[in-house]
């Protein structure tokens, strides 16, 4: 999927992934998942981190991961 780059740190270590936004939809694609949220005129950039966060914390709960 082609995108803007999104990265968080979280517990100590870098997660990474791509959104995009499409009309009124912002999609967030990791190699854990995707999630896709309505959006109007937020920061993008904010709102990505925020769904790559959520992904990488229901990676984790899913596999007991120490991703």
């Amino acid at each position: 999927m082609s995108g803007h780059s999104v990265h968080i740190k979280l517990d100590g270590r870098t997660y990474s992934g791509t959104f995009k936004v499409d009309r009124n939809f912002m999609t967030v694609t990791t190699p854990y998942g995707k999630k896709t949220v309505q959006v109007d005129k937020a920061q993008h950039a904010a709102l990505a981190q925020r769904l790559l966060e959520e992904l990488v914390q229901q990676e984790k709960a899913r596999k007991g991961s120490s991703l």
